[in-house]
């Protein structure tokens, strides 16, 4: 059997260069994989690591774990992934039971390690001082063997403490033997990683990519947030394998599946699930809506034998009389028996304990022999298989009479709990190390769709629930914590002596805050006490404090939703990003009551016209243009500039970022241009957020000295985020590739902007202080972080010109697709506007609003800037580049009727109500909920003036916004099934 590394270089050598690992906004080929996890090899070699020792890795799932994980492995290392969410307490316990010196974090987590700074002899290793090593020789082949120790996953245990499950290189390759073959899955798939690397699941998606050379996409916590997020990743990303997902959150899935979005999942060849029972009723809806094109399968195994040991592969017409979907048999390097409590194999539907006996199985658990010994146990049915060992699991399953295996329930307390298998003995023992606490029984609850853990306490003095959960939260994770506990005079006991665990759940308990303990803040005005009472229902929690934390709280993007659809009729100015950003109630009503206050003045039908400030004028003359750098060229706007400066003659230097730039911008031009790479183009594989742009000085310099102008597309236009992140892209980055100009000072910078600064001046009320201004204020701050991080760029650009350097800002309108064809960015169903009109043709309403609206096609806007950079003479610095003909919103509808939409005009307040009705499809509700958060149709006074951008530039030749460009657009929707009609201009 060949190893782990054999097998990963053998890919290395063949397709080096396909990417192996994508996350959002980073990626890495095989060949800078294998580059950097020998600097992580190196690196701790050189530090002292021998081979079999254990390192830690400190990091949020990343690029930069699997990097890691590989690179312990490269040093013949057993990896161990922390949480950085869960307690330091678990984590420094953890830290201890493997006896490690070694941690490999980031300068981001690194921050979080102060539990560790009593020990001199730790080694924290950050990875960006690893990757700044040069040298990636490992000075010759690592010799692992499939007998060597790989990872330890920590799983609950029934003394209060984790405990440590020894996992060996030739469990991992049976299994991805298995998925390699009988998943079909080659170089070609891309596969989805869901789950993070403290939990066993990691495995299965992680070894499966690396060891068949197929892509592994990382999704982050934003993307798997919402189900929206999930599954515009699973079609915008083309993934072809999610291996696992925790049965929780499928069922989100699949309860959020409609037959007008199911072919999100058009890409997808294969899905497995598992963690918990998976219900007949969900497998049915999904295979309804997937078909035959899509493989099902629903998946079991404990860590103990390395991740899987069945799987059942669910047929299009399961029947109806199946409530619990089989685990499937046996796979391949495994053998199960279900044992009676009499030691003996069970007969067909029969009830007994799951055995495993497996090539994969466990070395035991670390430093607990006793626990080790009492469930791996000598085989007594095939003494000569797999070492003569076999696994208890402590599941209790039954035999079907076609040979499948059907979970019945665990035989013990551990559970499932948002896919986290958990033993409730363990939060039992915390408990009843608490003060006063005599004893506790932790019970778990069905609610909804979802699974909650309910502790009862027995004590002589009466104990505040919120100091109980103070306390356990130094100890567990979130997933551990009861959402509900109640104090009991006695603990109800069955006739066997055992504690009557199904009478504890029949009893109601209190819902209590994660908050733990802390003062309750009435609220003080009409605002705050309408959210505490929305918050209260949704939430189905009593008592809510104005400073509470939703998150802490029960909260979740899903009920985010929720309450919003609430309060989003009464409070207009709230939004989704509201409640990720502010967080809690006195910060929502703050936001509220501060919106009204400075709001301008209600709509009244008298439009502003917001011009293009600050006035700056100019007299010299720009330099003459034939070689332009251009960021974000992989963009929908970057690219068609571009194209459009090779369309007039001039060579372009596209910086991008990635080792494999140059296959993007190929696959750029193919999808956009249907053409190949020009001759006049230069790829130069860089990074904006870094010093120099990740080249060498002497490479950054030359640059320099090539260039005539610089037009600056790249930048982060999400409206969700951390203000650090928007800082470092969209301000750092911009002074990052100003620097070239520090070094030709002959070079012009054009810098692209956004009318999204304008406009959220005038909704803040600051646009009459600043209209006039011949420069942006140094104190004027904007509060989308977004919006604000663009200002502050333009502003800093714009101050360049006092020191002589030719600087202008193009602030761009609505993008909408090519006047030409219609067609739009890959990524349509992202776009606010599109997302607007399928609600309205999905609904076949509209809201009779006044708002002028922009329709900027992407090619008449590429066309603006490139003919402003190509100018000589200048007037001014900042430019509008939008259309400078709206047309109202009344008219666009009366469009959208030529083209046999039927789409029906009605008072807004009605229309809010429609669109939020009971009956509507959770499809509809989601795209309602972003219509009332702004992204759609509502009054606004603002026009977005660009007649002075024209007159100057000479802009002559309009784009007509007619019946025939809007058909277009609708068509090319259709094409690409996000709008499900047929339109023909």
């Amino acid at each position: 059997m060949d190893t782990i590394l054999h097998k990963f270089n053998e890919i290395v050598l063949k397709q080096g260069d396909a990417i192996a690992l994508k996350e959002r906004n980073r990626q890495l080929s095989f060949t800078e994989l294998d580059n950097e996890s020998n600097k992580v090899a190196r690196y701790l070699i050189d530090n002292g690591f021998e081979k079999g020792g254990f390192v830690a890795i400190y990091l949020k799932r990343s690029v930069d774990t699997v990097v890691s994980l590989l690179g312990i492995i490269k040093a013949g290392g057993v990896y161990v992934s922390l949480d950085p969410s869960h307690p330091n307490e678990r984590n420094s316990y953890i830290i201890e039971d493997i006896n490690t010196s070694f941690i490999i974090t980031n300068a981001g987590a690194e921050q979080n390690l102060s539990f560790l700074q009593h020990n001199p002899s730790m080694n924290i290793l950050q990875l960006e001082k690893i990757y700044a090593n040069k040298s990636a020789d490992l000075f010759g082949d690592v010799n692992d063997r499939v007998e060597d120790p790989c990872y330890t996953i920590f799983t609950s245990g029934t003394t209060g403490k984790p405990k440590g499950t020894l996992i060996r290189q030739k469990g991992i390759l049976n299994l991805v033997d298995y998925m390699q073959k009988d998943w079909q899955v080659n170089d070609q798939d891309r596969i989805l990683q869901f789950a993070t690397y403290s939990f066993d699941a990691s495995v299965l998606d992680t070894f499966l990519s690396l060891l068949t050379g197929s892509m592994l996409y990382l999704i982050d916590d934003e993307e798997r947030m919402a189900e929206s997020n999930f599954l515009n990743v699973v079609k915008n990303e083309g993934i072809t394998i999610i291996p696992v997902l925790p049965t929780v959150f499928f069922n989100r899935i699949v309860n959020h599946l409609t037959e007008e979005n199911s072919d999100l999942f058009t890409s997808v060849k294969l899905v497995g699930v598992g963690g918990e029972l998976l219900t007949g009723d969900l497998a049915r809806k999904f295979k309804s809506f997937v078909g035959d094109k899509t493989r099902f399968f629903n998946l079991y195994g404990p860590t103990e034998i390395t991740v899987m040991a069945t799987a059942y592969e669910v047929p299009k017409d399961l029947s109806n009389d199946v409530y619990s979907v089989p685990i499937g048999k046996q796979l391949p390097g495994n053998k199960v028996y279900i044992v009676n409590e009499d030691g003996k194999q069970c007969e067909v539907n029969e009830v007994g304990e799951l055995w495993v006996a497996s090539v994969g199985i466990s070395l035991g658990y670390l430093h607990n022999e006793e626990k080790t010994k009492e469930v791996f146990v000598q085989n007594p049915f095939d003494s000569n298989i797999y070492e003569g060992i076999v696994y208890k699991t402590g599941d209790l399953v039954k035999q079907l009479a076609d040979g499948n295996i059907e979970f019945v329930s665990r035989k013990d307390t551990q559970v499932k709990i948002r896919g986290h298998r958990i033993e409730i003995a363990e939060i039992e023992t915390k408990m009843n190390e608490i003060d006063g606490v005599n004893n506790a029984v932790v019970v778990v609850e069905k609610e909804e769709d979802d699974q909650i853990l309910k502790a009862f306490f027995t004590s002589t003095d009466h104990i505040d629930h919120s100091s109980i959960i103070e306390i356990l939260k130094a100890d567990l994770p979130s997933y551990m914590l009861p959402a509900k506990l109640k104090q009991l005079e006695d603990i109800p006991f069955a006739p066997t002596g055992k504690v009557d665990r199904k009478a504890l759940e029949k009893i109601e308990a209190d819902r209590v805050s994660l908050m733990g303990s802390r003062e309750i803040i009435a609220p003080r005005n009409k605002v705050e006490s309408d959210l505490v009472a929305v918050w209260q229902k949704v939430l189905k929690i009593d008592s809510v404090s104005v400073n509470d934390n939703l998150f802490d709280i029960g909260g979740h993007s899903l009920k985010v939703i929720e309450i919003l659809a609430h309060v989003k009729q009464t409070y207009p100015a709230l939004t989704i990003k509201d409640f990720f950003d502010l967080k809690t109630i006195e910060n929502l009503a703050e936001k509220v009551i501060k919106t009204s206050v400075n709001k301008e003045v209600e709509f009244n039908g008298e439009f502003t016209k917001l011009t293009e400030w600050p006035i700056m004028s100019i007299k010299e003359k720009v330099m003459p243009v034939n070689r332009v750098l251009v960021t974000g060229a992989t963009g929908f706007l970057g690219s068609h500039i571009a194209k459009k400066l090779l369309d007039e003659g001039k060579e372009v230097v596209l910086l991008v970022r990635g080792e494999n730039a140059e296959q993007r911008v190929y696959e750029t031009m193919q999808k956009y241009f249907n053409c190949n790479m020009h001759s006049l183009i230069t790829v130069i594989s860089g990074d904006l957020t870094k010093q120099f742009l990740g080249l060498s000085k002497e490479v950054f310099t030359e640059l320099a000295n090539k260039i005539d102008a610089i037009i600056h597309s790249a930048a982060d236009v999400r409206h969700f985020g951390n203000r650090e992140h928007f800082e470092k892209v969209n301000v750092q980055g911009t002074k990052n590739i100003f620097e070239l100009v520090s070094i030709n000072s002959d070079i012009t910078f054009h810098h692209i902007s956004t009318v999204g600064v304008v406009q959220d001046l005038l909704i803040e009320g600051k646009w009459n202080d600043v209209k006039y201004m011949s420069e942006i204020p140094e104190d004027l701050q904007l509060d989308s972080v977004y919006t604000d991080t663009k200002m502050k760029a333009e502003k800093w650009i714009l101050d360049q010109a006092k020191t002589g350097k030719q600087v202008f800002v193009y602030r761009m309108g609505n993008l909408a697709g090519r006047y030409s064809d219609g067609h739009f960015q890959s990524n349509i169903d992202e776009n606010a506007f599109y997302r607007m009109l399928k609600l309205m043709i999905l609904v076949n309403k509209a809201p009779n609003v006044q708002w002028m609206v922009d329709f900027t096609p992407i090619d008449f806007a590429a066309d603006v800037v490139v003919k402003s950079a190509l100018t000589a003479e200048h007037a001014v610095r900042v430019y509008h580049v939008c259309h400078p003909n709206p047309i109202p919103f009344a008219q666009f509808v009366s469009i959208l009727n030529e083209l046999d939409l039927s789409i029906e005009m009605v008072e807004k307040s009605f229309y809010e109500d429609y669109i939020l009705s009971g009956n509507m499809s959770e499809e509809i509700k989601n795209l309602a909920v972003a219509q009332l958060d702004g992204d759609g149709a509502n009054d606004t006074n603002a026009i977005f003036d660009s007649q002075q951008t024209m007159q100057l530039l000479k802009i002559e030749h309009l784009p007509k916004i007619e019946k025939e460009y809007i058909g277009k657009l609708i068509q090319y929707a259709s094409e690409q099934q996000f709008i499900k009609v047929a339109v023909y201009a």
